[in-house]
């Protein structure tokens, strides 16, 4: 078994809403779906959906925070915009995202794991209610004892507003042990991949019912 830890000050310690597992917060819009419409399955019924989606941990949003792009295309924050850096245009000039204003969450928590761990951090996978796209990154959480603050580009257009709840799962932590892989490629095994068929031909449901294991965060 191993373990994740997340350290942060007294002073905030006291106040910021604890990381938890992703599995204990999955969004409304996703319990409230069917299993099925018709004869068709929804996404309720797509393991690797929800596993994304309940991988690791959340960090949550500290505060309530509102944001609002005005006409002219500047971006404003209400609320306790300590807990907000800014990237300058400049760092990102020449990506598909430089003409997004840049926000960095300010991370109260470090992330410590084993030192043959490093963790994925990123937004909420699969959770699409927010207006703010991940600058995506792997951290050396095993052996960098600093805060990770995350940077979004913030996708608003001109008119639009958000709010960002206190405690809304605001930054998703996956521990990934670290491996070294080799890569090849080959011919596919007809027999293996005819049986596989077989299996989802009888039985819509084979890969939940036969091969996902789930994965345990807690």
């Amino acid at each position: 078994m191993c373990e994740i830890e997340f350290h942060c000050t007294n002073s905030a310690f006291a106040v910021a809403p604890r990381p938890y597992p992703a599995s204990r917060h999955v969004s409304e819009w996703f319990k409230e779906m069917p299993l099925d419409r018709g004869d068709q399955g929804t996404l309720k019924r797509c393991p690797p959906y929800l596993a994304a989606m309940t991988a690791g941990y959340i960090i949550p949003a500290p505060v309530d925070l509102r944001f609002g792009m005005s006409a002219e295309g500047v971006l404003t924050a209400q609320g306790d915009v300590n807990l907000l850096g800014r990237h300058l245009q400049k760092q990102v000039e020449g990506s598909p995202f430089s003409g997004s204003p840049i926000v960095k969450f300010m991370n109260p928590w470090i992330i410590v794991t084993p030192p043959e761990f490093v963790c994925l951090i990123t937004a909420p996978i699969n959770r699409y209610e927010s207006p703010f796209l991940p600058l995506t990154g792997i951290v050396e959480t095993g052996t960098y004892y600093r805060e990770v603050h995350l940077p979004m580009a913030c996708l608003l257009r001109p008119g639009q507003t958000f709010e960002l709840k206190a405690g809304t799962p605001l930054i998703q932590v996956i521990p990934m042990r670290r491996d070294q892989w080799t890569s090849r490629a080959a011919i596919m095994d007809d027999a293996l991949r005819a049986r596989h068929q077989e299996m989802f031909d009888t039985n819509r449901h084979a890969y939940k019912d036969e091969f996902w294991k789930r994965i345990h965060f807690d």
